[in-house]
């Protein structure tokens, strides 16, 4: 499960995600500089990055699952199962690829939104790419770029299908229609408490703060998770400083954070929880992240990666001592 948000604020736009496993997986922060040879390796040919770009990998494998470009495009890539199709067979006037790779190729070549709606349909994402171990999952994309714009790729038979994203919000299935459709639902929330109301002759007064938000979905699943998102980030002040945005952005993700034993996947035998919780800045090129088990906000910046000639890897602090 993945809960992803993105918002502006004075100086910048906050982007970040929370990742849920049932499983242990090594994460790391990863760079890798611009006109990177050989990074998108295809059935059509090799493709270098065009932008230096940081974020989380997994297992010392130079594939994104979220990061920043040095132009301020912002990416996750999340759960999208039972929902996801790919192509059957490779379409000879596309570019064929799986899903981590068309989103590496996304994430490191495009600058703004719009380009990656351009790039999108130039795409095929096929079940098979190079060899056996290249296989597309069930995913889809969000991006985000430095201007605040918002965009949702979701493959459908091999086509990314496109959908604008103004709510700054992803999570898992159903697709993303069915989610903004959803949120009619709620149009009743508001921050403002409802002090009391008449019940015939009867007047009755609210029991504490937050009235304003009875009915707000408190559950763990996409659709819950969903609807909550968009009405934190919805009512998010626009016009904080960079260091009030990150925070604000960490608290709302706080909301998706599934404590160890509160959701069990019977038929896995696993318990699914939060790994890590992950924040990126336009302003200062910047990734944030807390994890599991080390909730202090660890910071890497792209400048600090300047130099460096090749990918690089860095390891996270994961355990703390109290």
């Amino acid at each position: 499960m993945c809960t992803t948000i993105g918002f502006s604020y004075r100086d910048g736009v906050v982007f970040g995600r929370t990742l849920e496993v049932g499983f242990q997986m090594d994460n790391k922060i990863t760079y890798v500089p611009k006109n990177t040879k050989g990074f998108i390796t295809t059935t059509d040919g090799v493709f270098p990055t065009h932008y230096a770009t940081i974020g989380t990998t997994f297992f010392n494998i130079a594939s994104f699952g979220d990061g920043i470009n040095e132009q301020g495009l912002m990416g996750s890539n999340n759960l999208f199962p039972g929902y996801a199709s790919f192509a059957d067979a490779e379409m000879p006037d596309k570019l064929n690829l799986t899903t981590a790779r068309a989103f590496d190729y996304l994430l490191t070549r495009c600058a703004t939104v719009a380009e990656v709606k351009a790039e999108a349909q130039k795409l095929c994402i096929v079940e098979k790419g190079i060899d056996a171990n290249d296989l597309s999952k069930e995913m889809y994309f969000f991006f985000m770029d430095a201007d605040g714009n918002g965009v949702v790729l979701e493959p459908k038979n091999g086509i990314l299908t496109v959908h604008d994203n103004p709510f700054g919000v992803l999570t898992n299935a159903p697709d993303f229609p069915w989610h903004t459709t959803n949120l009619r639902n709620y149009l009743s929330l508001q921050p403002e408490n409802i002090e009391e109301r008449m019940y015939h002759t009867t007047k009755l007064s609210k029991l504490g703060e937050g009235s304003g938000s009875v009915g707000l979905p408190g559950d763990f699943t996409p659709p819950s998770r969903f609807v909550r998102s968009a009405y934190l980030v919805a009512h998010t002040p626009a016009n904080l400083d960079r260091e009030e945005a990150i925070l604000q952005a960490f608290r709302i993700l706080s909301h998706a954070d599934i404590p160890t034993g509160a959701v069990m996947d019977n038929i896995r035998g696993q318990q699914d929880e939060t790994l890590y919780t992950g924040m990126m800045d336009t302003k200062k090129k910047a990734c944030f992240i807390k994890q599991r088990s080390y909730i202090d906000l660890q910071s890497f910046y792209l400048e600090d990666f300047t130099e460096e000639k090749g990918i690089v890897f860095v390891k996270i602090k994961k355990e703390m001592t109290l």
